[in-house]
């Protein structure tokens, strides 16, 4: 009788330890098959020279799932501005991702130039497998620090 009961316990773990490898198996991560997105940021604060990046259009391309680049186009002042970006995922699940940056802004406020450094933590959050929310607080770097946040959408390709 004993042997039959752990016959059965060993079988069902087997079958069961099976299943659940399937259904970890099934589960995708969409933002493995999806590396370059475009889409638009909006951030805060949102007057210059206390803006990085500023709102506006974002290109960002993740390389082995693992790193980032990022670039924005946005308009300061009536005058065309960028900033480039790197990321490191730190937490990578099929719908959610965490990761840390910094970057640099590079833009003219009151006819000079200004150079805003950035470091940030955001959260990457899959809505489909072509669509993405991003969420994002950091610190600038100006000669004093300030709070910086933002919020994007992307498209994946």
């Amino acid at each position: 009788m004993q042997r039959r009961l752990a016959l059965f316990l060993v079988m069902a773990l087997v079958v069961g330890g099976g299943a659940v490898a399937a259904d970890a198996q099934m589960v995708e991560d969409p933002s493995k098959s999806t590396s370059l997105g475009i889409g638009l940021d909006v951030t805060a604060p949102f007057s210059p020279p206390d803006t990085f990046p500023a709102s506006g259009l974002v290109g960002r391309f993740w390389i082995a799932d693992l790193f980032g680049i990022e670039g924005h186009v946005f308009v300061v002042g009536g005058a065309p501005s960028f900033a480039a970006r790197g990321f490191v995922k730190f937490f990578n699940s099929p719908v959610v991702d965490l990761y840390v940056g910094t970057g640099a802004a590079f833009f003219a406020s009151s006819g000079t130039f200004v150079m805003p450094l950035q470091a940030t933590t955001g959260i990457e959050v899959r809505l489909t497998r072509q669509l993405a929310l991003s969420s994002e607080v950091g610190l600038m770097f100006r000669g004093v620090s300030t709070v910086t946040a933002g919020l994007g959408l992307q498209i994946y390709f």
